[in-house]
């Protein structure tokens, strides 16, 4: 099956929000364990969410990346670009 580049970054979109998703229910975890914020569990829960907030954002800027791919640009596009 064939797909579009714009079709394609929609699926990275949907793919960014079962990701927030996962975040937001790490996030509520951490927040029952305000008490243990020190703790072995708060620590690789900390850790995961590490990874997914970066996770989360790559898949973001590949969605917008594929979904304006077309779009006239000023300049030299970048996928990654921390400015």
């Amino acid at each position: 099956m064939n797909r579009t580049l714009f079709e394609l970054g929609t699926e990275y979109e949907k793919s960014a929000a079962v990701v927030k998703g996962r975040i937001e229910r790490k996030r509520a975890e951490l927040k029952k364990l305000d008490n243990m914020i020190c703790s072995n569990e708060a620590y690789e829960l900390k850790r995961e969410l590490r990874q997914l907030y970066a996770e989360y954002r790559e898949t973001r800027e590949i969605a917008e990346y594929l979904k304006t791919y077309y779009e006239p640009c000023e300049g030299k596009r970048e996928i990654f670009s921390y400015k």
